[in-house]
């Protein structure tokens, strides 16, 4: 991928001189700069912003009581094992985050979820469920998406949801009944 990088530039920088218009490279370089600021900016609030709420959530107890009342039905049916607590709650955490499209800040919570579904060095089957899961991208408010579409000037950047939540409905239960079909094997 850095090749390819290296190739553009090297295409970008060869046709503006090639232009007799270097000012032009130079616009684009700093305009460039600041979109990819102004976007990472955005990103990070929204992350710290549901980092914030999920520290709130897990100090409360909340955390245990949604994992408990809400999520260890779900599991049951979908993992062919038994969670244990601290894997539950480091799943539900995870999947929370990608149904509220938080994507970077889920990798967090999808980290510490491997960590405890970890078992030696072998791929179990609660970990493949899992990555199917994740995977499968099932997102109920793509809030990332609509901030970036906002942060973009779009005039409806919401429009989005309702497709985005069709689609990833069908694509997770998709991959859930091939891992069922396919996951015994």
């Amino acid at each position: 991928m850095s090749f390819l990088w290296c190739i553009l530039m090297i295409v970008g920088i060869l046709s503006a001189l090639w232009e007799k218009k270097p000012d032009r490279l130079l616009q684009a370089i700093l305009e460039g700069s600041k979109d990819a600021l102004d976007y990472s900016l955005t990103l990070i609030g929204i992350m710290a912003f549901w980092s914030g709420i999920y520290g709130i959530i897990e100090k409360t107890g909340s955390l245990s009581f949604l994992t408990k009342n809400i999520a260890r039905p779900v599991f049951k049916s979908i993992f062919r094992k038994p969670l244990k607590k601290n894997e539950e709650e480091a799943v539900f955490a995870s999947i929370a985050a990608n149904l509220l499209g938080l994507g970077n800040t889920a990798t967090v919570w999808g980290l510490k979820a491997m960590q405890e579904l970890k078992k030696g060095d072998h791929l179990t089957p609660n970990i493949a469920t899992f990555l199917i899961l994740l995977s499968s991208g099932l997102t109920v408010f793509p809030s990332s998406v609509i901030n970036l579409r906002a942060a973009l000037g779009s005039k409806n950047p919401a429009i989005i949801w309702l497709p985005a939540l069709v689609s990833s409905s069908v694509c997770t239960v998709a991959a859930l009944l091939l891992d069922r079909i396919w996951g015994e094997r």
